[in-house]
């Protein structure tokens, strides 16, 4: 039988020479999976190479060059030792590859700054995930920083979690050059120090991401209209969707927007008005019933297909306006009348928002009221919301 050579596979080689590994099964495993652990570093990180010896992780460069000259004539000179903090490994014993350049003669050891920060030994991995647990449960910092240690077996202080909190910039992912014009604006209170603060919230309805978002000491027609001045500042402009407060109709119309009441904030709200009148007063078993129907009329308004089919429907009610009850022919008179284009705004056009559910769920994922009292300062307070606009971003990427 003849006896054939078997050619080394010179074309999955990483250097030119040829390795023993190629011709012993067991080696070659090893080497394998040797690669791929490299291979997924390099995945990680485009500049650095990265392994374990004898317990201790060593870093070093890709392709070493003098950060001074650019030369790539340089020479391993030691390691600093260093000890890093991961979350999913814990504490680790580090050796940082130093270098000298031999055309200037200088030292510079190697750029970890895509793991950890100059004056930190907690990686950036450490402190995203300690702020992930952070958004995703809204639980105190010093319960995180219990949960943290139970995970890492790293025992970090409550206060350091707080100072990433209040370090974290919005990486502002929902940056747009341009809106949909479509929005929902709503106040939330929150306590801070055990004072009420407001945070203003501008939201496109139509792309569902919030526009913008920002903390108040008072909740007052100026500060409103500065808020929706800036954040609609050359964008499209059409309407505004709110709840009932007074306030915002001027503002929201002085700067030119339409302006549309949230319809479930209105129905319940004449529910209100309804049930405080039968309660206040000694009214029959007809009369109550009288008013149900009227009502259920009234509220007919609102499932009307087009803005004319409901001008005709007010009309046709207001034919009868004798007829009606005391409280329902309030309703019609000082309400429903006045701002009749305020209410159905959302006929004349499709896309605007009818009800303000959309910002209340934004509200809820961001900063619900749970944890309103934990707050002591405005910073903590958007710190958090960002960062939980950040997590939700994130989970709409894995939805996709």
């Amino acid at each position: 039988m003849t006896k054939q050579k078997t050619p080394a596979p010179i074309n999955n080689l990483i250097d030119q020479s040829y390795k023993l590994s190629y011709f012993s099964e067991d080696l070659s495993k090893y080497v394998e999976n040797q690669l791929k652990s490299t291979q997924t570093d390099f995945k990680i990180s485009k500049t650095l190479n990265k392994w374990f010896k004898k317990n201790i992780l060593h870093i070093e460069m890709f392709e070493s060059f003098c950060p001074e000259c650019f030369s790539k004539f340089v020479n391993k000179n030691g390691v600093q030792e260093r000890t890093l903090y991961f979350y999913d490994k814990g504490a680790l014993e580090t050796e940082i590859q130093s270098y000298k350049c031999k055309k200037c003669g200088k030292k510079f050891n190697t750029d970890i700054s895509e793991i950890v920060e100059e004056n930190s030994n907690f990686t950036h991995d450490f402190k995203n995930k300690s702020l992930e647990l952070m958004g995703l449960f809204f639980g105190s910092v010093r319960n995180i920083a219990y949960k943290v240690k139970k995970d890492t077996g790293v025992d970090i202080s409550h206060q350091t979690i707080e100072n990433w909190i209040l370090e974290y910039e919005n990486p502002n992912n929902n940056f747009k050059t341009s809106y949909s014009g479509y929005y929902i604006f709503d106040v939330e209170w929150t306590k801070i120090k055990g004072v009420w603060n407001y945070r203003f919230t501008l939201f496109d309805s139509k792309q569902n991401i919030i526009v913008g978002d920002e903390i108040y000491s008072k909740e007052n027609s100026k500060n409103i209209k500065e808020f929706l001045e800036k954040n609609t500042m050359n964008h499209n402009k059409i309407s505004i969707t709110t709840d009932l407060d007074e306030k915002y109709k001027p503002i929201i119309e002085e700067l030119e927007f339409k302006h549309q009441w949230c319809l479930f904030h209105a129905l319940k709200n004449f529910n209100k008005t309804i049930k405080k009148y039968i309660k206040e007063n000694e009214l029959n078993d007809d009369e109550i019933d009288k008013i149900h129907e009227e009502k259920l009329e009234l509220f007919s308004l609102f499932e009307s297909k087009s803005f004319k089919k409901a001008r005709n429907k007010l009309n046709e009610i207001l034919n009868k306006i004798n007829d009606y009850s005391k409280v329902i022919k309030s309703i019609i008179c000082n309400s429903l009348m006045p701002y009749f284009k305020t209410f159905f705004a959302f006929l004349e056009d499709e896309n605007i928002e009818r009800t303000s559910n959309k910002i209340e769920n934004a509200f809820q994922k961001t900063f619900p009221k749970s944890v309103k009292k934990l707050m002591k300062i405005k910073r903590g307070v958007m710190s958090r919301i960002n960062i939980r606009i950040e997590i939700n971003s994130q989970k709409k990427l894995f939805d996709i």
